[in-house]
């Protein structure tokens, strides 16, 4: 083993050979990857293959072919932009030609920036 990371206890990557795997609570979420990131229980991303996708609760609610795609309890958020990152339940950001656009689905946004 060449790293571990700890999220929090009984949550850590560890890496070898370049190669990572996320554990949560001695479970192996997702091996083999490129990059991981873990948000919460039984929310994660990762980097695989090339592709980025996001699990929250086993569903797949972000990916990447040549573009991303979020969705959130199979409801899509934003479809083809150059990248996506959810923070939690309605709140995310994305970025489309060159502009970051934050999302609060609770708030009104208005260039970039949330407003109440």
């Amino acid at each position: 083993m060449d790293d571990v990371s700890w999220y929090e206890k009984d949550v850590f990557e560890y890496e070898k050979d370049g190669i990572i795997t996320l554990i949560q609570n001695g479970k192996v979420l997702i091996d083999n990857a490129n990059f991981v990131w873990w948000y919460a229980k039984d929310v994660f991303k990762y980097r695989k293959n090339g592709k980025i996708t996001l699990v929250q609760n086993g569903k797949i609610t972000l990916f990447q072919n040549d573009k991303f795609t979020l969705v959130q309890n199979g409801k899509v958020l934003i479809h083809d932009v150059d990248d996506a990152w959810w923070y939690a339940k309605d709140v995310f950001d994305y970025k489309k030609e060159g502009k970051l656009y934050v999302i609060n689905l609770n708030e009104e946004v208005k260039n970039d920036k949330i407003t109440n």
